[in-house]
């Protein structure tokens, strides 16, 4: 039924009499008759009116009229205030029912007052009767509640003073209704006589309490209840006392809603001003009424901690009266001079008949011992709770049986401010979102104040409005307090900005400075100068998930010390003006503008209101930087950030095209970002919050801005046994491994997947790394195993990614199985099986004895506990985060975990990874405690071996130094001789035939269960996260002890295989030393290098080019680029470059005006000019590794890394990311590699720059050559380097130590002009590397390991800085394999008028080699011609 239509429909007519009823009242009000029958009908007929609306609604008392909004706000209107009143006393509750009755009485009788209405008193009474007769009613479902059109109603040029005292007049007799109720008194008759009925119609229903205890605390808080507080709180507690002693079906909710309430008021109450007497006095009441009443208020049902704190929070105040203006949302406003002239006497100038109050000093000393009351009774109760929760003590003197207040712990009082901090923020934000709140009525009351002024101008009638001095006043107030406060935003927004200026600025300095004093920069330091450097291992994953660079870092490197460590001549004046551009912190610290919100930041936060308290966090400037401009975060989560073995809190940011990993930071109870200094922490597993941070500074705060295009694949992972984990990895090799809390992973990932449609929908999908598949292929990874189309490595790889193992956690990092067991032999025989450890058998089952101490332990446990849980072979682990530390502790940032794990200082050096004989042998036989396998990197990484960066370890027991690992015999003492050999024993065909028997062990069906107890491969329970359930664990002592237990000593993979895992084929590869170059992938010819004697030449068809026989000359010109598909060869001249990975796009250089242009293939027609790269001077090289990046370079010395921008096939502009600065002279060479993000330029300087593509900045420099550089190459699959330099070939690691060297040629005709390597297996000892030179004859090198006289024999040893240049006993040396020539070829003669190669590549599938020279010819060099 719609609220208003009649159920009478007999007569339409009365309905529509009855609604006209309150409008009759108001227009006969506005009647002005002159002679005396007409005053006395003015002031009958209002009654009459009245008495006819109360036999109506005796007859029809469930009619809608009676709760229309327009019928309501009619009558409230004539009730309204008629003025302002100067003071309220505190109503009782029966006073409050009748709505001030008594005033209405006496208005009533003298009706020659023109502002009060003759039917007032009977208008009062019949609304008392509708406001019963809702409150006794359920209010309806979908509609607003009937209270709310009485509190909204209000006449047109009403200040907002009326509408506050007739609202508070409202509410008070709606707890009047109540309060009534409560005594049995239900019903009120028309005549306005009370009737005792006792029925069930009388009791108010329960959302009618709820609504009201909120509405009420609603407008307390928005300012429109101006009577006495304690009211509120009074008629609170009644109810709770009626719900407590009543039986209630919703009892529990209603009792939650009303507690809510209640401490709201009460921490309103306590948190306003005490400056004036009368303020002191109703605080001290309210703090009375809280002991009084304590065993209600503070009853088991109220067991809000927050309002417990917050609670604390006022005493700590009130106690020390550190805020008499009050604390609260409103403090109390410092008043003008102007205004105290305008406004009442001082409330502390006592009126007449007050002299009996007592002095202010005596009310404040009464306050303070019942504070001293109240926080006594508080730590009676509570004091256990507190500390259990939070896992503090109370008290400075944790002795004490009594905690008093000025004993408390400061880390206490900062826990209640940021609790208080919180409430503050969450009570603002409410305010904002409530549309009725004091916003809308302090802009009514300014506009109407304003017009009251006004009209005070001469010249208007005296009779429209009486002037109101306090409306004026109040009004011209708060415009100002509005003014100031806007402008004190607009300063704040200006200071932020300028200060992230500045600081963008600083960093954009430092960078600078690392250019301009690095080893390559204008200012370098001398050799004596340089501090020494650091080598650590980059965090980026190459093919395979090998991690293979090292970066060198200089330790002690300081922004503010670069200049003095170049010299100690520093002059005051440069002292003072040094880093001009880096902020002054003690300046940034006492400036004004350290205060409150980022009000231009609404990304992070829904309010400007809710940050107000934050005054001190300015460390979310870091945040404000990366976010880019118009950026929306759409969703936000609290999460631990897990980098090794530190953890440290955050936050995940959605945005439209980024998401954002800050680290430091959390989110609040309200959902707004800050650091984790000014806020609690957001981590609710008390273990996860003993992790955080332990290990990092605090003040470490970054936040990390990465596109959704960048996410290659997302993995579910677990952490510490739980599924609460989520691994991201992105395209460049890098990962983020991100916790989660709340059961946010799920809709994290959601997210994820809904923003970057290229990603799956499952968890781990079979095939989600680019690892776990080749390229073109839909074979699973165990078939293409089983075949051999990958290597044991990749394999063991993907089952270490597949079962949760992963490099961001040491507790789960991946585990790769011992090998060998001969550690004595000077050389390593793969045909013997005793060479090889037994891989069918875990490490503690490697001899038979150890084998039967383990089973006997096994058997003992069950003999004494008779607990079958409780069996297990090992208390230890094969893998854990001290074990993997203590393989890689040679190298940071696996040093400094070392130590970490271990308590802040090395271990004892004889108990440290200092021989793998001495380490297998533990493992194996000696040590009943350790069973460890291995890691990754023994089988791809030589720099763990040495001691690169000098690290004092310490001495053995035999006066031993510790340095190097000591590496077997048959490694000669050169970790690349061991690494390579292990790797070949990894890929031997005896480990291929077993391996599948290590694998049952570690991922498969032998994990646990009755086979793992036959193979003696059980651990403890609690290293199986499939056995143990933690949510199931209540008792949070067992709960730290089990993830204690996990942290120290790792845990089980995930379990892949329930049956037994199938063995590899024998088939398809012979042993031998040349395994790998025999043969290729099944069904394809063998690689070109495989039958090098059987080469023969043939003519090429290249896609759009012009194709001539060979000896004739294309009009093209000399070959540049050649790219062979899957069925074309594409090919393009000098100064031209093909752009990936469609190869429909050329880009080009070399023109006159020093621009380049971009163009389609095939087609001479130039699309853009860029005329960007002309301000670089001349360009002489380039080269695009990706569809967005291009590099370009030449004489001005300069790398220039561009981002080419395309939109639907059209270009938008090329812009230039970074210019890089190390060269001397003209770059003559480019070569890049995306899969490891490294660029080599080579220079007519005689040097080779390694550059990083990912953070765009100097690596390292290459010794220097013998020549200009000609040429660079790099390989995808090892990342080794090939310089070239005249007639001087070079080889390097992808770390730029120097591996091989040779003069290829006699001669300026020798002179190389172009190379390339080959992408042999990754596991594969020797190079093949291809050279074209001046001369036109094609070269093919490889690489062969040799004797050395000595150590450090090897290329340019001399003047390269390497991690790993002790001890060697070997070296690579390139031999010549063949020479490649034309013309010999094709007529049996050679000639001196060759034309030089100037372009080399290899087909697919490597069985073709693709040559191109000056003339434009290209041929192609294969078996079969």
């Amino acid at each position: 039924m719609v609220i208003g239509e009649p159920q009478w429909g007999e007569c339409p007519s009365a309905w529509f009499m009855c609604r006209r009823c309150p409008a009759a009242l108001r227009d006969g009000q506005s009647n002005n008759c002159s002679d005396s029958e007409e005053d006395n009908w003015k002031v009958t007929y209002p009654g009459n009116v009245m008495q006819f609306l109360c036999l109506i609604y005796h007859n029809y008392p469930q009619d809608p009229l009676w709760q229309s909004s327009d019928f309501l706000q009619a009558l409230a209107a004539i009730l309204f205030p008629p003025e302002i009143p100067k003071r309220r006393s505190n109503s009782s509750w029966n006073d409050s029912v009748a709505l001030t009755a008594a005033k209405g009485q006496s208005r009533a009788e003298n009706p020659t007052n023109p502002t009060i209405h003759p039917a007032r008193k009977q208008i009062s009474d019949f609304l008392k009767l509708l406001l019963i007769e809702i409150l006794l009613c359920n209010p309806p479902q979908k509609q607003l509640h009937p209270l709310d059109f009485l509190l909204e109603a209000s006449p047109e040029n009403t200040t907002n003073q009326q509408k506050r005292s007739f609202q508070s007049e409202i509410l008070l007799s709606a707890m009047g209704v109540f309060h009534i109720v409560s005594e049995g008194c239900c019903t009120i008759s028309s005549n306005g006589t009370r009737e005792s009925q006792q029925s069930s119609e009388s009791i108010p229903s329960l959302a009618n309490i709820s609504y009201l205890t909120q509405k009420l605390v609603e407008k307390l808080y928005s300012g429109m209840f101006t009577a006495d507080p304690k009211e509120i709180i009074l008629f609170i507690t009644e109810q709770i006392m009626v719900v407590i002693e009543n039986s209630f079906s919703q009892k529990e909710v209603l009792l939650s809603v009303l507690y809510s309430s209640l401490n709201r008021v009460i921490l309103y109450c306590l948190s306003k001003p005490q400056q004036s007497l009368s303020e002191c006095l109703g605080l001290l009441s309210i703090l009375n009424f809280l002991q009084e009443q304590w065993d209600i208020i503070f009853a088991t049902y109220n067991s809000n901690m927050s309002f417990i704190i917050c609670f604390m929070h006022c005493l700590f105040h009130i106690h020390a009266r550190s805020y008499p203006e009050g604390f609260g949302l409103e403090p109390k406003p410092r008043v003008s001079p102007y205004h105290q002239v305008f406004l009442s006497p001082h409330e502390d100038m006592r009126e007449p008949g007050e002299e009996s109050l007592p002095s202010l000093s005596d009310v404040q000393n009464g306050i303070l011992k019942t504070v001293l009351g109240l926080w006594h009774q508080l730590m009676q109760q509570r004091r256990q709770v507190l500390e259990d929760t939070f896992k503090m003590d109370l008290s400075v003197k944790p002795g004490e049986s009594e905690v008093k207040i000025e004993n408390v712990t400061p880390l206490w009082e900062e826990t209640t401010l940021k609790s208080w901090q919180h409430y503050l923020a969450s009570e603002k934000k409410m305010l904002a979102s409530k549309p009725n709140t004091v916003q809308q009525s302090k802009t009514s009351s300014w506009s109407g104040s304003l017009s009251s002024a006004m009209k005070l101008i001469p010249g208007r009638q005296a009779k429209e409005t009486e002037c109101k001095t306090e409306d004026f006043v109040s009004c011209m107030e708060e415009y100002r307090r509005r003014g100031q406060e806007l402008y004190a935003s607009l300063y704040k927004d200006h200071v932020q900005r300028q200060k992230c200026g500045y600081s963008k600025a600083a960093s954009e300095w430092a960078k600078m400075k690392n250019q301009l004093f690095n080893e390559l920069g204008l200012w370098r330091q001398k050799l004596g100068t340089v501090p020494c450097s650091q080598w650590s291992l980059d965090w980026r994953e190459g093919p395979v998930r090998m991690r293979k660079r090292i970066r060198r870092k200089i330790s002690g490197e300081s922004l503010k010390n670069v200049n003095q460590a170049k010299n100690n001549e520093t002059s005051p004046t440069n002292a003072e003006n040094q880093d001009e551009l880096m902020p002054d912190e003690d300046e940034d610290r006492d400036d004004v503008e350290d205060c409150n919100q980022l009000t231009f930041f609404p990304a992070l936060h829904e309010s400007l209101h809710s940050e107000d308290f934050l005054e001190l966090c300015r460390e979310r400037k870091v945040i404000l930087q990366e976010l880019v401009d118009k950026e929306k975060v759409s969703r936000k989560h609290s999460v631990v950030i897990v980098q090794g073995h530190v953890v440290s809190e955050g936050v995940l940011l959605f945005g439209q095209q980024h998401f954002y990993i800050c680290e430091n930071f959390t989110l609040s109870s309200v959902g707004d970002v800050y650091c984790t200094k000014h806020c609690l922490s957001n981590i609710s597993d008390q273990f996860i919050f003993n992790m955080c941070s332990k290990d990092r500074p605090s003040d470490h705060y970054t936040c990390n801005r990465y596109p959704y295009s960048d996410i290659k694949e997302i993995q579910l992972m677990r952490f510490l046994l739980q599924e609460i984990a989520l691994e991201i990895f992105f395209r460049n090799g890098y990962s983020k491994f991100l916790v989660f809390h709340n059961s946010d992973r799920i809709k994290a990932f959601k997210s994820f997947c809904s923003l970057q449609p290229g990603l799956k929908g499952k968890g781990i999908p079979e095939e989600s790394l680019n690892i776990r598949k080749s390229i073109g292929s839909e074979k699973i990874m165990l078939q293409k195993w089983q075949k051999r189309e990958i290597s044991n490595f990749e394999y063991l790889m993907y089952l270490n990614t597949m079962a949760g193992r992963t490099y961001n956690d040491y507790m789960q990092y991946p585990v790769f199985p011992w090998i060998l067991a001969d550690y004595t032999s000077e050389t390593l025989n793969f045909t013997n099986p005793k060479t090889f450890r037994d891989l069918s058998k875990p490490m503690g089952a490697q001899t038979k004895e150890r084998k039967l101490k383990f089973i006997k332990r096994y058997k003992e446990v069950e003999k004494s506990e008779g607990d079958l849980s409780v069996q297990c072979h090992y208390c230890t682990h094969y893998s854990s985060a001290i074990i993997v530390a203590s393989y890689l502790v040679r190298m940071k940032p696996f040093t400094q975990t070392f130590c970490s794990l271990q308590g802040g200082s090395f271990d004892v050096a004889d108990r440290m990874f200092h021989s793998v004989k001495n380490t297998w042998e533990s493992a194996s036989s000696e040590n009943m405690s350790d069973v460890r396998e291995l890691i990754p990197e023994f089988f791809y990484l030589p720099e763990f071996l040495t001691n690169c960066n000098d690290v004092e370890f310490g001495c053995m027991q035999d006066g031993t130094i510790l340095g190097d690992v000591l590496l077997p015999p048959w490694a000669e003492g050169d970790p690349q001789k061991f690494i390579s050999l292990h790797r070949q024993a990894l890929e031997s065909d005896f480990v291929s035939c077993n391996l599948h028997h290590w694998i049952d062990l570690i991922f498969g069906y032998k994990q646990h269960g009755p086979a793992a107890v036959e193979a003696v491969n059980t651990f403890h329970p609690y290293f199986y996260g499939d056995k143990m359930d933690l949510h199931k664990v209540t008792d949070p002592l067992i709960k730290s002890t089990i993830l204690g237990f996990v942290s120290n000593f790792g845990q089980i993979p995930k379990q892949l295989f329930t049956k037994p895992h199938p063995a590899r084929n024998a088939q398809g590869k012979p042993s031998g030393k040349e395994v790998s170059l025999s043969t290729g992938p099944t069904g394809c010819p063998p690689p070109f290098f495989c039958t090098l004697q059987n080469l023969k030449p043939s003519l090429v068809t290249v896609k759009d080019m012009y194709i001539f026989p060979l000896g004739s000359e294309s009009p093209k010109g000399a070959i540049g680029h050649i790219v062979p598909t899957e069925k074309y060869v594409l090919a393009v001249e000098k100064n031209k470059v093909l752009i990936p990975h469609l190869w429909s796009k050329t880009f080009s250089w070399g023109f006159d005006d020093f621009t380049c242009c971009l163009g389609n293939y095939g087609s001479d027609k130039t699309l853009t000019t860029f005329e960007s790269t002309a301000d670089w001077g001349k360009c002489l090289c380039a080269v695009c590794p990706s569809p967005t990046l291009v590099i370009t370079s030449g004489d001005s010395a300069v790398v220039c890394i561009w981002e080419l921008s395309m939109f639907k096939d059209k270009v938008k502009g090329l812009h230039l990311k970074q210019a890089l600065y190390g060269h001397t002279k003209s770059v003559t060479c480019l070569a890049a590699s995306m899969t490891y993000s490294l660029l080599v330029s080579g220079s007519c300087d005689q040097t080779c720059i390694l550059w990083d593509l990912d953070h765009l900045m100097f690596v390292t420099q290459l010794p220097i050559h013998r020549a200009s550089i000609s040429a660079v190459a790099i390989s995808d699959s090892t990342g080794d380097i090939v310089s070239c330099a005249g007639t001087h070939l070079y080889l390097w690691n992808i770390n730029g130590q120097a591996l091989a060297s040779i003069n290829t040629a006699c001669g300026s005709q020798g002179d190389i002009q172009c190379c390339y390597l080959t992408e042999g297996m990754d596991w594969e000892s020797s190079n093949i590397i291809i050279t074209g030179s001046w001369d036109g004859i094609v070269r093919i090198w490889k690489t062969e390991n040799v004797r050395t006289s000595g150590p450090g024999a090897g290329p340019e040893s001399h003047t390269m800085e390497s991690p790993d240049h002790k001890g060697k006993k070997w070296e690579k040396n390139l031999a010549l394999c063949r020479e490649l020539d034309i013309n010999i070829a094709l007529t049996g003669k050679s000639s001196k008028n060759n034309p030089a190669i100037t372009a080399l590549a290899i087909s697919r599938n490597q069985s073709k080699l693709l040559v191109g020279d000056e003339r434009g010819r290209i041929y192609c060099w294969s078996r079969d011609g």
